[in-house]
This record gives structure tokens, sequence and C-alpha cells, in this order.
């Protein structure tokens, strides 16, 4: 057995060092008329008729019924478009498209043939089965359709001219798109010398010397977005002519010229995923050794025939496709040969047509010191999957994950038993304070109360924005260079209502800061955490709380290179921001310093066990830079995140769920070494989709304010909520100050600290938390050895401190501090006719001669001795004047305030009667001095008699000691009976009050000092409750034990039905203001002393709720009994209430700027004496400081053009008509923005523009250091396209989501709706300011239209409806009194009279214009494929010059500013 397996092996071995050769034409699928092929006509830009599939195809996540083949070297689910819109640009694409080698093809003359057909036939669909089981190794996939196109001998296109003749490169290719009922594949066949020609010039271009490469990939085309339609996802196979020469030398299958792909799937799907075999496949193995499970094949017996071929090695590394990953996939070696084994197969043989292939279990060594954890979705079961697989098929199968064992805490708590049961009542304190505790059988779990989310653990309040705090360390190697980041600060801050999250990383060196750009799964983990919930769905934060270990690791390629990313959350700080550190560790590609990274929208799925989450995915950047233009790569991203799980509770989790990002911001700040990422998220239920118009709460596209949650209603309606801990009406929400508003859950000893939406309890000096951990408990000093008292003295714990006590025979020194021998013989302790000898620590009485006793009683040797003390008297004296062992003696620093000391009578007896001298209470005692219970009295209420029970006036009512009363004891009136008097008065304090029979007094019968007596021969009255003003002014005035209030402290006053008056003034400080019935201060009503009293009957005037700047104010202004807190520093407020921005602190003399927080602003204080900062008000961004100041910085004088780049608006200088690139400057950065629409105003030299991201419309001066001015910040949800009318000093905009067209004066006011109604897509609007008429473009896909109406809303009308496609950019054209737009759909520019007459073509071949502006006869558009702005004269019709920014993103809207108006 041993050498058959050995046999076995070596066969093994000697097939994988064969390599097989590219493959040959006569082996790809059969095709042709004979196979049944349909042949598309002849000619340069033909399309075939559609091909109906009798099973839906799935292209991405989407569903298709029909495909087209085109002569372009693609196959499309849609009908094409004319060439020109699409051949010469490159993905994406507008349409889905599958593309084998999309170039300018021609068969025109004879030039090749293009075949397709659509196949059900066994024997080739199990061709394909095989391959993709050997591409993807565990998949369960059962073709049931196919559709299969060929180019023959296809020739590029090219003018033939009488010198040059027909070209002799021609291409052979096919395309082999196959599927199920669930997933679909695609095949790329590039026969051995089937590529010939690999770019078309194009026909028509103002740079017509480029050779365009051709493209081979896949493109989903554009998808719905919030805002209308976005590019959708795609993926490149080549990116160069060396990668495209590649195609038919090395493969992804093992095959040189066979590309295999993963391009759909029903339920989920990112992007394409490539096949991972990699490297060369082994050669067959010779005849006779086949398995016996393989069918016949299809092809001819020469592929096997020719064992002793030797096929040469692959090692030219430039034959490594750059943009595909090889996912390391040890399960397609034939480890172990065993009975019943598939075997691997020669290209082109037979796999049995199975849903479940037999592939045997894989068995891997492991490495020491790992957890092997499996865990079964309950879906079914197929052969474990290593770390390095794609993500699961949604069939099911088990997962297993290798791991680290020291990274992994999967034991959330102690082990199980009857005796060790952990349950709330032991552990409670491991929940946060905004969580409930819940046991079960074995255990607890801890659940968010209502209006917070989290694990239980930790817990935050619903709706609120959070911040992340955290530091970056490890090494990362860019290129050859390794770069050290030594604790550098990472701080994000997620707007949890729609799901953005920012992220910033500061003090990154320059090399590790271009390269870390494409590393955005840095800041995806916030985004994950705080994710966007649609239905069905919960964010990462409410499954692992705030402490969670993240192990990511990135590969990138064609490199290689590996990053590894731990980021360890700690837990919440003391501002309630979740601590996450972050270790990066590996290596990065080499960007060049000045190069922008675009990132494509992805989608991602997260898989659910037990305290691991886990996801797998492959992404695409590009990498735009001057020295290499653009450039694509991808990386694979392996995470696990473990975290604590309650095991206990019932698990009700998602086992899988989508992340979908819909943007990726990333961009280093090379002037301040910050790296940022931005990123928006949402999470849902895998394959999601929405078959309706998208709720606003779900899209983010709701107007609720960001401390708000939107909660969705009906169809589009839905409801703004502010965040639990805000206030406000869901649009305008401000921070509940929980302590000011008596809100807080602290308890006793406890001070309350107020935080953004929520606060927290900390326990005063000497107070700790309890086991519960919520309540203050006492700091037994003396215990823990916090105390620390010296030689010869002893620790007395205190509530909320601690006192050194010199023990016995010692006191303390000069200092105060030292415990030094007491010498006792000072105070002659011992009797007169006794001796005294001090000692260390005490002394010693002895009697004289002739005397005898103990020293403290000394008789004559015939005396009598002294009557001894009784237990009473000892007790006095202990405590009046001390008694030691031997003797009394005085009590160390005297007595101590407010203790009780008893009474005896002349028998040296406990008197029946026992009163204490400092807080009024009275009780009785027995014969030893202890309390007879129920007998204790409170002050200012008659005592027991302790003599007769039930008797407590009269003659036998009173044995005060020494026969007189306690000074402020209240002492009751008798009758002749000895019965109380009905009415009883306070001798001390003049307070009046009605008793009953027992002295009781009767409830609301008090009556104070001058005021007149209560009539008790009244009968009793129901007794009203006690008001809530009532109980507070109780509360205060019965403080303190004597019965007065304490000074200082505000006393409410109520009404005569026990209300809060509405007037209420501060006895001690002056100042007064108005409440409301609940006794609130209303905001805005508080006057100080000397000022007048507020009016507060006037209605609606204090109705704007107190801010954060007044709440802080108010809280130290009433502190002290002063008024404020001594040497405190008070902030000063505006008449908003905000912030000033100067802020001086009245004791100290210091002064320095803060931001609109009230957070001081670094390096602007200055001490007393000095002159003030000079601060101005700033616009706060979303993202964390530190950030550019958001100022202008006006172009040279002359004309410019201003256009919009995302988060910055740039300024570009005009020579004449031509762009001054080298005086190219940013005129507004706007972090945070997504600037659209822009204008601007000549007369008053100010740019307008629209923010989609802060949903605002903004403007600005062109002047040094003028700040952006906020106009319209409410009722906005995708503000795009704006025009500013210089004459009637009015401008006009368009929302995009809503679908509507709005009008406003230049200063926000104003505001009204023109048009709602039969509008999809409007997107560009101009007015023209002469004749005071607007025009605007609506590119709704099946009715793309051009509109014009006058300014006040009348004359509408339709001015162009034919022939555009998506009319994106339009603008005047003064000079013809035309207006002219440009065709993103049609490729054209074109004008037209505001009659509708005279339309004519400027030019015919664009790429993708957005926004565009007319000046001098020439037109300035921004391009979306160029990423700059062109100029295209209107005259000639050519373009003039073309404009790139260093910094490559999409450029929105442009516009012209002039030194005058025109």
């Amino acid at each position: 057995m041993a050498m058959g397996k050995l046999m076995i092996f070596l066969l093994q071995l000697s097939w994988t060092v064969h390599l097989v050769t590219a493959i040959q034409r006569k082996y790809i699928f059969p095709y042709g008329t004979l196979s049944g092929d349909l042949t598309l006509q002849e000619g340069d830009d033909e399309t075939s008729k559609v091909l109906a599939l009798k099973r839906p195809l799935y292209f991405y996540e989407s569903q298709f019924n029909e495909l087209y083949v085109a002569t372009n070297g693609i196959i499309s689910a849609q009908d094409l478009p004319m060439e020109k819109q699409y051949v010469d640009d490159g993905f994406p694409t507008d349409f889905p498209v599958i593309a084998p080698f999309l170039a300018d093809i021609d068969t025109s003359q004879g030039n090749g043939a293009i075949y397709y057909r659509v196949t059900e036939s066994p024997t080739l669909l199990n061709r394909v089965a095989q391959e993709v089981h050997r591409g993807f190794p565990g998949g369960h996939f059962t073709p049931t359709h196919a559709v299969i196109a060929t180019w023959e001998n296809v020739a590029a296109y090219e003018e033939v001219t009488r010198a040059t003749g027909p070209s002799d490169r021609l291409n052979t290719f096919q395309a082999v798109v196959a599927y199920d009922e669930n997933d679909s594949y695609a095949l790329f066949l590039y026969p051995e010398d089937g590529l010939h020609f690999f770019g078309t010039r194009p026909k028509e271009s103002y740079n017509v010397e480029i050779e365009l490469p051709a493209r081979v990939g896949f493109s989903r085309g554009e998808v719905s977005f919030i805002f209308s339609r976005m590019e959708g996802p795609y993926y490149s196979v080549t990116s160069n002519e060396q990668s495209l020469k590649n195609l038919y030398q090395v493969g992804n299958t093992g095959v040189p010229g066979v590309w295999l792909f993963h391009i759909g799937n029903r339920y989920s799907f990112e992007n394409v995923v490539p096949a991972s075999v990699g490297g060369a496949l082994a050669t067959p193995p010779p005849r006779g050794q086949e398995g016996d499970d393989s069918t016949t094949a299809e092809y001819p017996e020469t592929f096997e025939e020719e064992p002793d071929e030797d096929y040469p090695p692959i090692a030219d590394p430039d034959f490594l496709s750059p943009t595909i990953p090889e996912f390391l996939q040890p399960s397609h070696l034939d480890h172990d040969a065993f009975p019943g084994q598939a075997r691997l197969q020669p290209y082109g043989g037979d796999l049995p047509l199975t849903s479940d292939p037999q592939y045997p279990p894989q068995v891997f060594p492991r490495p020491e010191h790992t957890v092997l954890e499996v865990f079964p979705n309950n879906r079914g079961e197929s052969s474990p999957h290593m770390e390095s697989d794609p993500p699961l098929a949604p069939h099911g199968g088990h997962f297993v994950s290798v791991v680290e064992e020291e990274d992994v805490d999967f034991d959330t708590g102690g082990g199980f038993n009857t005796e060790t049961k952990e349950t709330c009542a032991r552990f409670q304190q491991q929940c946060s304070q905004n969580a409930d505790c819940t046991d079960y059988s074995s255990g607890f779990c801890c659940h968010c109360r209502s209006g917070f989310y989290g694990n239980g653990r930790h817990c935050l309040p619903d709706g609120a924005p959070h911040r992340v705090n955290g530091k970056v360390s490890g090494t990362v190697i860019v290129g050859s260079t390794p770069v050290d980041l030594n604790s550098v600060d990472l701080h994000a801050y997620i707007v949890v209502s729609d799901g953005r999250a920012y992220t910033a990383i500061s003090e990154v060196p320059e090399p590790v800061g271009w390269a870390l750009m494409p590393v955005a799964p840095i800041g995806e983990l916030f985004g994950w955490l705080f994710a966007l919930e649609l239905p069905n769905s919960q964010a990462g934060f409410k499954i692992t709380g705030a402490e969670f270990t993240r192990h990511a690791e990135v590969t990138f390629y064609p490199g290689n290179q590996r990053l590894s990313i731990v980021q360890t959350a700690q837990g919440l700080d003391s501002e309630n921001h979740l601590s996450v550190d972050t270790r990066l560790h590996g290596d990065v590609p080499f960007i060049a310093p000045g190069a922008t990274v675009q990132m494509e929208p992805y989608k991602e799925t997260y898989q659910y066990y037990p305290s691991v989450v886990r996801s797998t995915s492959v992404r695409e950047f590009t990498v735009v830079s001057a020295e290499r233009g653009s450039e694509t790569f991808t990386f694979q991203l392996h995470q696990n995140i473990t975290y604590h799980d309650c095991r206990y509770g019932l698990r009700a989790g998602p086992e899988t769920l989508q992340l979908t990002t819909e943007r990726v911001f990333v961009m280093y700040v090379k002037d301040e070494n910050i790296l940022r990422y931005a990123i928006t998220n949402k999470i849902s239920p895998v394959g999601g989709q929405f078959k309706f118009k998208v709720n606003p709460c779900y899209s983010g596209t709701h107007d609720c304010d960001t401390t708000a949650q939107c909660l969705p209603g009906e169809g589009q309606q839905y409801q703004c909520q502010c965040a639990t801990g805000y206030m406000g009406d869901g649009r305008n929400c401000y921070d509940v100050d929980e302590c000011v508003e008596g809100l807080s859950l602290c308890g006793a000893h406890a001070q309350c600290v107020n935080l953004p939406g929520s606060h927290r309890c900390q326990c005063q000096s000497g107070y700790k938390f309890g086991f519960d951990g919520r309540t203050c408990i006492d700091v037994d000093e003396c215990v823990e050895g916090i105390g620390l008292c010296g030689a010869n003295a002893h620790c007395v714990n205190l509530p909320g401190s601690h006192r050194c006590q010199c023990q016995s025979g010692y006191e303390f020194g000069i200092d105060g501090r030292t415990c030094i021998d007491l010498d006792e013989c000072r105070s002659q302790p011992c009797h007169p006719q006794a001796t005294c000898s001090n000692t260390l620590g005490s002394f010693q009485c002895q009697c004289q001669y002739d005397f005898q006793g103990d020293g403290f009683q000394c008789v004559p040797s015939n005396g009598h001795p002294e009557r001894p003390k009784t237990q009473c008297e000892q007790h006095r004296d202990s405590l009046q004047g001390g008694l030691s062992p031997r003797g009394p003696r005085p009590v160390p620093g005297g007595l101590a305030p407010g203790a009780f000391v008893p009474q005896c009578d002349e028998q040296g007896q406990y008197r029946a009667l026992q009163c204490h001298g400092s807080t009024g209470h009275c009780w009785c005692v027995d014969s030893r001095g202890q309390e007879r219970a129920g007998t204790r009295t409170l002050p200012r209420t008659p005592p027991t008699n302790c003599d007769r029970p039930g008797e407590t006036c009269s003659d036998t009512a009173y044995h005060i000691p020494e026969g007189y009363p306690i000074p402020g004891v209240f002492v009751p009136e008798c009758d002749e009976q000895g019965q109380y008097r009905a009415l009883q008065c306070h001798g001390s304090t003049g307070h009046c009050w009605c008793v009953d029979s027992r002295g009781q007094e009767r409830a609301g019968t008090r009556k104070g000092p001058g005021t007149s007596q209560p009539n008790c021969d009244e009968p009793d009255r129901p007794e009203r409750p006690k008001t809530h003003c009532e109980q507070h002014k109780d509360s205060v005035q019965t403080t303190s034990p004597e019965g007065y209030p304490i000074p200082g402290v505000f006393v409410p006053e109520c009404d005569e039905q026990g209300q809060y008056r509405a007037l209420q003034c501060h006895g001690s400080t002056g100042h007064c203001w108005c409440v409301d019935s609940r006794g609130q201060e209303r905001a805005g009503t508080r006057k100080g002393p000397g000022t007048g009293q507020p009016n507060c009957d006037e209605p609606g005037e204090f109705n704007r709720p107190k801010t954060h700047c007044e709440h802080q104010r108010d809280s130290l202004q009433t502190t002290s009994p002063e008024g404020n807190v001594d040497g405190a520093f008070v902030p000063q407020c505006d008449e908003q209430g905000q912030y000033r921005a100067l802020q001086c602190h009245g004791a100290t003399g210091h002064c320095w700027c803060v931001d609109s927080r009230g957070q001081e602003r670094a390096g602007t204080r200055k001490p007393p004496g000095t002159s003030q900062p000079n601060c101005v008000p700033t616009v706060a961004p979303p993202t964390m400081h530190p950030l550019p100041r958001p100022d202008v910085t006006p172009p040279p004088s002359g004309t410019s053009l201003l256009y919009a780049q995302g988060q910055q608006i740039g300024a570009l200088p005009l020579n004449g008509t031509l762009m001054d690139s080298e005086r190219s400057s940013t005129l507004l950065a706007l972090h945070g923005s997504i600037v659209v629409g822009i204008d601007y105003d000549c007369r008053e030299k100010k740019v307008y523009w629209t923010d989609l991201a802060g949903r605002t419309i903004n403007r600005a001066r062109l002047e040094p250091g003028a700040e952006p001015e906020t106009l319209i910040n409410t009722g906005l949800t995708s503000p795009e396209g704006l025009a500013v009318d210089v004459v009637r000093r009015a401008m006009f905009w368009v929302d995009s989501t809503p679908d509507k067209i709005e009008r406003a004066n230049l200063d926000g006011s104003g505001r009204q709706t023109l048009f709602d109604t039969d509008m999809v897509n409007p997107r560009a609007i101009i007015v023209d300011s002469s004749t005071g008429t607007l025009y605007w473009t609506d590119w709704n896909r099946e009715a793309p239209k051009i509109e014009r109406s006058s300014v006040d809303g009348h004359s509408r009308k339709v001015l162009v409806k034919d022939g555009i496609g998506l009319p994106n950019a339009l603008t005047f054209d003064t000079a013809t009194r035309q207006v002219c737009w440009a065709d993103a759909g049609t490729k054209r520019l074109e004008c037209i009279a505001s009659d509708g007459t005279g339309r004519r073509v400027i030019h015919s071949n664009l790429n993708y214009p957005f926004s565009m502006v007319f000046y001098a006869n020439h037109f300035y558009f921004t391009d979306w494929r160029r990423d700059g702005v062109i100029a295209l004269s209107r005259d000639s019709s050519q373009f003039t010059d073309e404009y790139l920014p260093d910094q490559r993103s999409h450029l929105y809207g442009v516009t012209i500013a002039t030194t005058h108006c025109l």
C-alpha cells in the first residue's frame, strides 16, 4: 500500500512539472454555421438581433433576459448606442458590457466574420462546468445555458487609402457566457497567434495621433443612485499594450489564453472575481491513467497523444497582468489520489455535469498555537475553505477560520456551575449605565435600553453623531523604504443618521502618506460600525460594542505587497468616544507625490458567527499621476473581527449582511501631513434591493439634523426625531444638558458631567462606584492604604474622607500632623495625694505614703474610698474629658463637634430622657443607656414621656436635664387636663400649627412668623398632595438640622395652588428669570441685578431652547451663594446663545479664541497685559480638526474661470481665451463638501454654490480672507444646478431628488418653489437676465428635454425634446442670443434660438461634459472623462485648449468671473 501511494505521488509530481502551451485555435469552443451559429452583418458598427434568453442571466446583481453581440468586440445586456458614444472611451461604460476585446473593429469588405448562438448542449455545458470547478474549487455550478460569441479574423477600423490598402493584422478571440439559476461565469479564449493588433485609432478626435488600446473586462453600466444615476462597478483585465499581449501568453485557469471570471450572482455581487488557479496547469496523465469517472471527450484525441511534448516554462514577469490578483488556492493541487477522487483534466476534457463535484476534503498542516473553529451556517454543507478562499457562495457550507489563539477571546464569562453562575446581582456593573441586565438560565446578558444602541456592555444614544479617537503606530515599507509611524493621532467623525464616516490621520510623513491613500479599509471599519441601517439589518456596533479586535490583511496586485492592519477597540472614553488603536505592518506600493487615488463604490458581504465577523473582498482603485497618467490596480482584503459575545441569551443576529459603500473619497494633504478617508455606508440584508422609490431615511436624502433620527413612514413620508439626549424639532436639535435639567441618573455623592447626547456620573472625591457600577460608596482610605498616617497614629475613615487620630497617650505636634507623646501629668490626672509619672504614650499615678488606692482614688490608710464612677459617668467623661485605663484624660483636640454626650442623674445613672444638643432629636433609654425602640422624636416635635408611655404633656411631660429646657427645642403647650392644646407655637422660630390629640401636626396648618395663626377649630380637610414646586421648596428649606434654608441656595417661589410662579428671582444674587410650568428657565429671559425684571406674561417670546453655551454659563453662575464659583471661568455667549469667538477669564486675565463648540483653539491663548488674540469666526466642517481654513484666496486680477471640484472651488485665470494653468489656484477649500452648481454675481463680486453633501446653498465674497456664508440649509436634498440673476438680485436652483426648481433672493430670503411637476432628473439651470428667462435641462432617460419659462414661473414650455440624450451642461451665447447645451449621451454640443429655431451642431464628438459656460466666442466645459476643463471655439468648432488639475477628480460646475458685468 505504501509503495502504491508513493507511485501515485511520483506520477502526480511528474504531471505537475509539465506545462501547457497556449490554447490552439482548433480547441476553442466549436463555432461557425455548421455549429448552428448566426452570423453578424458585415460592417463597422453592427449589432445583432436580440438574443432572447429562455432563463434570465445575472450580470453583477441584476437580472437580464436578452443579450446583443456587437462588432466592436463586446456582448451587451441592452441595445447598444452608436459606437462613438463608447468605442473610444475607457471603462466604465454607460451600459452593461462583457468585453473580450473592445476596440473599433471592422468586418467590412470580407474582413473576417462574427458568429454567435445560445446553446443548451450538454457536452458544451459540461466543458464549461469543468472549467468553473477547476477555477473555483468547491463551488456549486451547473450551467443550464451558454452564449458563445466568436470573432474570427476581424480587422481594426482604418481609413483605407490608395497608398495603404487593407491591413493584414487580424484578430481571433471567443467569449462564452454560461449561467444557471443563481450564478454566471464568463470564459475569454485567445488562441495562439490569434491577436495581431492591440488598439485602434479614434475616428474623430482633436488628438488623432493616439492609438487607443483595446479594453478587456466587464462594466455594469450606470445604476440608480441617491441623486439620480451614477457609474456602476467595473472590472478591467488589461491596462496597457503589454497586458493585452499577455492575453494569449498567460491565463488564470492554468492554460495560457484561457481566462475565467465569476460575473454575477442572484443574491449578492460586489464585483467580478477572476479564477484563482494561477500558474501553469499540469499536463494530462499518461494514457490509461485516467479515472473511471471521466466522460468521453468531445474533442480529438490528439491533445492526449502528445505526452512527450515539452512545453516551455513561462518565466517573464511582464506576462503577469497588472490588474489580476492571484489568489493562492491550495485546493487545486492534486495532493492525494485516493480511489474515487477527481483528477486533474486536460483542457477540453469532460467532467461529469453534476451540481456537487466530488472534490475530497483537503488536509493542511496546522501552525502551532492556533485555534480551529468551524461554524456551520445551517444552510447546507460543503468542503471547507481556507482563509484565502473567495467569499462563500450563498449555497452555504462550513466556514473554517484559522486565527492565532492569543488574538481571539471567545470566552466572555466564567464557566457555569450552580455555585459560580453569573447573575445580574453579581455582575450588573459590566452593563452600560444605559442598559438593563437580564438573567438567563446559565448566565446574564446586557441589553441597551430604548433610545440607545450597542451590545449592552456599551450603549450610545440613538441617532447622535459619534467620534472615534486613537493612535496609529507601526512600520510601513514604501517601495523599499521603511517608514515608522510613532503613535500619530487618528480621529473619526461619523454622521450616524446617513452613514457618513470621516477619518483623519495626522502627522503622516509624506512618503507613506501618498502610499496609504488606497488603504481606505483603515477608515472602513468605522463605516461598518456605524453604517446607515436598512430594514432587517444591524450596524456593527450593535454586535461588537466598544471592545473588539480587527485583523485585516490587504494584498496589492500586481506587486503582491501585503499590509497587516490590527485595530483594537478599548472601550468608550470619558467623553463617550470610541477609543481605537491601529497598528500597521507590511509593504505598500509606491505612489508618486501629487498623485490622486480614485476608488469606486463597492458592496461587501459580512459573515457573522459567535464572537467572530468575517469578510473577504476584492477592490479596484485608480492612481492618476502626472508622470504615469491613469493606472488601475487591485487589492484583496481579508478581515476577522473578534469580540465579546453574550453566549447566554437568545441569538437573533444575522448570518450575513451586505455593506454597500456608495462613496469613497481619499486624499493626502501634503502641507498638513494629514491623510483623509471619507466613506458613505449602508448595511442591509444580502441582495436586499428596493424595487420602488426608496424612503429618504434609507437613501440618506432626508433633511433631518445630523443629531436626529429619520423615522420612515408610508411611501416617501418620514419624520425627524432628535436623537436621545437632544431636543428640538428634528431639523434643528440641541444637546440636552441632563445635569442642569435634573435628568441625570447620578445618585448621592456623584457629580453629573454632561456629554453630547448623554452624560456620565463621576463619584465625588473620596467615593467610588460600588459593585453595581452606578452607586457611589465611600472609599475607606484606611483599608485601601490611601490614608497614610504617621507613627503613633491610626486612620479613622469618614464619609468621603478620613482623618488621622493620635493613639492614646499621644497628641499632634506643632505641625498638626506628627503625633508626639502627651504629658498627661500636666493636667494633674492623679489624686491630690498621689504622684504622677509620665511615660511614653501613658502615665502612672501612685498614692503617697500613708495613703492607699490606685492613684486616682487615694484614702488614708484608715479611711473609706470614694464611690467608683458609674457606666454613665464613665461614658460622659470619656467624651468630655477622656478616660484611659489609668485615669481620666482630655480628649486630643477637644470634644468632636456634634457628638452626643449622655446626661446622668445625681446617682450617676442614665436619665430616662436623652436629647442630642446638636440635632434636636430626643429618645428614651433604659438603665444601661440603650435607646428604647419607638421613642425617638424629631426636632421641633414633642419628646416622648419616658415615665408614663402615652403621655407627653403637662406635669409629667418633661424631665429636662437639670430642669432647664434645651435651647431651640420645641416645648409643647398643655391644657389644664394635661392634654395637647390644639394650637402649638414654637417659641424660637415663631411658627404655629395645629395638632391632634396625640400632639401630631395636622398637615397644611403651619404658618410662618408674622402671619395670622391658623384656625384649629375648623374640621380637617382632605390634604392636597404637595406639588413639584412645594417639594422643591421644602427640600431646600429643610436642609439644615435647625430647619433654616441654606444661605445662598435658590428657593423657588410657588403660588397658592403650589405651582411655580412665572417670575423667579434669586435672593442672594439678584438675578431674575421666567420659568415654565415645570420650573425650567425659559431661555433668554434671565436679567442681572439692577437691570429690571423680565416680562413673563408676553406670549411666545422666549421659545428658543437654551444653547450649550447658555447651559454652561448659567450652571456656573448659580453654583455658589454668590452667584458663581469663586475664580471659575464663565463663558461669554452672544445674542443667539453661541460662544463668542473671543473668551477671557475674569479672574486670571487670560484671553483665547474658541470654536463653535466652545473648545479653545490651540495657539491662541494670550496672558494678561498683552493684546487680545484676533478671533475670526470659522465654519466648522463635519470632519475632525485640524482642517484648512475655509476662507477665500482670490485669483489674480482679470477674468477667471471658477470651477467646482468636490471639496474645493478652483480658479483658472484666462489670458485672452487661453487658460493660464500656471496661475491656477484654489479659491476656497471646503472639506466635507461636494460642490456641484456654481455661479458668479458680477455686481457684488460674490461666488454662489450648492453643496450636495451639506445640502446647503452658500456664497463668499472674492476678497482675501472672506469666509463662506450659508444662505439656505433646510429643505434641500440634492441641490445641483444654480443660476444667479444679477439684475433681479435672485438665485435659482434645481433639487434633483424631489425634482423641483426653486428661487430665492440673494440673501436667502423670499424662498419659493417655481416648479415641482413634470420633471424627472433636472440638472443644469441658467438665467438670461436681460430678458428674465429661465432655461433648464431634464435628462430623463425616457424623455430628455430642455425647457424654458419666465423668472417668475410663467410661460413654461419645452424648447428641445428630440435628438438629445443626457443634456448635462447648459449655457447662453450672449452674442448670438442662443441657448447651448453639451450632451453626454449624444456627445454633441448644440445651440438653438430661444424660440426653438435655428438649431445647429457646434461639435459632435465630446467625451462626457458636465457643466459649461460661454465667454468670448468660446465654450468652456468640464469633462468627466478627462477630469479637466476643455475649451472649444464656437466659430471653428475646434478644441483650442485643455486644463487638467494636478489633483485629478471629477469637476462639476463651471462659471466665469469677470472684472465687470458684461
